[in-house]
């Protein structure tokens, strides 16, 4: 008979009880899950040398993102996992907390809008006006952002998860 913790399914520690260390990692594993996601080629073993860590840590720190196929090999799904990311808002940044693989999706093609309307595109922004993610309203005032990036206040990780530990602080 199977010990019981081999029937119990594995968990995630919670972000808040993570060492400044664990984050990393955990961030690394996060960001290796995510080059697994765009390109589904690429090994977990090849995806996590290149961000630093062993394949362990996926199942350590976000054991649902990943799943084995039928030969074996570990295959990167979309999750429900948090991650805290910085956008750019009225004032300057905002650190807000995401749900989800898909809404870090969302949040990167918008950082990219906005990276092409300071190139010179006008109407990048366009099809973001009034969207918003999660109940986070994306800024779309073009005045507004060119402002932030000339008074470079626009946020320096922007769209990228934030390994500052979990003490309160996102909304």
């Amino acid at each position: 008979m199977p010990s019981k913790q081999k029937l119990q399914a594995r968990r995630a520690p919670r972000p808040s009880s993570l060492s400044a260390e664990q984050l990393q990692k955990r961030a690394d594993a996060l960001a290796a899950h995510a080059d697994m996601l765009r390109d589904p080629k690429l090994a977990a073993s090849q995806a996590a040398k290149e961000r630093g860590i062993s394949t362990r840590a996926f199942w350590t720190y976000i054991p649902k993102a990943f799943k084995k196929d039928k030969r074996g090999r570990i295959r990167a799904v979309p999750d429900r996992y948090v991650r805290r990311m910085e956008i750019p808002g009225r004032n300057g940044t905002a650190l807000i907390k995401v749900r989800g693989s898909k809404a870090r999706n969302e949040f990167a093609r918008y950082r990219n809008d906005v990276f092409r309307f300071q190139g010179g595109d006008i109407h990048a922004l366009d099809k973001w006006d009034g969207v918003t993610i999660q109940g986070h309203t994306l800024l779309t005032d073009r005045g507004i952002l060119q402002n932030l990036a000339e008074q470079d206040k626009l946020p320096e990780h922007f769209g990228s998860e934030q390994i500052i530990p979990y003490a309160g602080g996102a909304r």
